[in-house]
């Protein structure tokens, strides 16, 4: 599925998970994603839901729905991983400790979806469309080999889903995707294929890390 982005130096293209095989042999950077995802089943569920707690007047176990909702299906798969905070003054003790991350689900957001529970459609059917063009990378990277390098990305997902990592420290991609359930069908990679061009794309993989802070890893 190649983008409408060729010049005579640079191509990209789009792989969907099932795709990744098919990448070029040849070096580029690449940076994957994940498709957020409401299922039409778990749509009409949640309407379903939602007018039925509204029928009872239960305003406050429909809002409590409707964050969950919002978190289980989408938000998530998006948290960064724990900051390691160190705070310390002259003459003060000194604290240390990790800092969550926390999504503030927008109370607005939620009284809207409460109030009429088919705004729930159009939200499922924007988040279909909505990456890569409005997402957050998940991992920016870069190879010699494409093809190569994605295959092994891919591999190592299905090997830890059927058995998890053996050392629960790790904090590679493939781990990463694993422990954050992420359904890989709905992982998708983007290649920019560099064969043409001189030197060592680290450069560009560096410079790319540093403006799009990829949520699974950066280097």
């Amino acid at each position: 599925m190649p983008f409408n982005a060729n010049t005579s130096a640079i191509n990209i293209q789009k792989l969907l998970w099932a795709e990744v095989y098919t990448a070029p042999d040849s070096p580029g950077i690449y940076a994957w994603y994940y498709n957020p995802e409401i299922t039409l089943f778990d749509l009409e569920e949640a309407i379903k839901r939602l007018e039925e707690l509204i029928q009872s007047a239960n305003q406050n176990e429909a809002r409590c729905y409707v964050r969950e909702l919002l978190d289980s299906r989408l938000f998530q798969y998006f948290r960064e991983l724990p900051y390691l905070a160190r705070i310390a003054g002259p003459l003060k003790p000194t604290h240390e400790g990790y800092l969550e991350h926390k999504h503030d689900i927008s109370e607005s957001l939620v009284s809207r979806v409460v109030e009429n529970p088919q705004r729930l459609r159009l939200i499922r059917e924007v988040l279909e469309v909505s990456a890569p063009h409005f997402a957050s990378p998940l991992y920016i990277g870069m190879s010699d080999n494409l093809r190569e390098r994605l295959s092994k990305h891919k591999s190592l997902i299905e090997k830890y889903r059927s058995k998890s990592p053996t050392n629960t420290g790790d904090m590679g991609f493939a781990a990463q995707v694993v422990q954050r359930r992420i359904p890989p069908e709905r992982l998708f990679v983007v290649i920019c294929e560099l064969a043409d061009l001189d030197g060592d794309p680290v450069d560009i993989e560096n410079i790319l890390n540093r403006i799009y802070y990829p949520i699974l890893g950066r280097n």
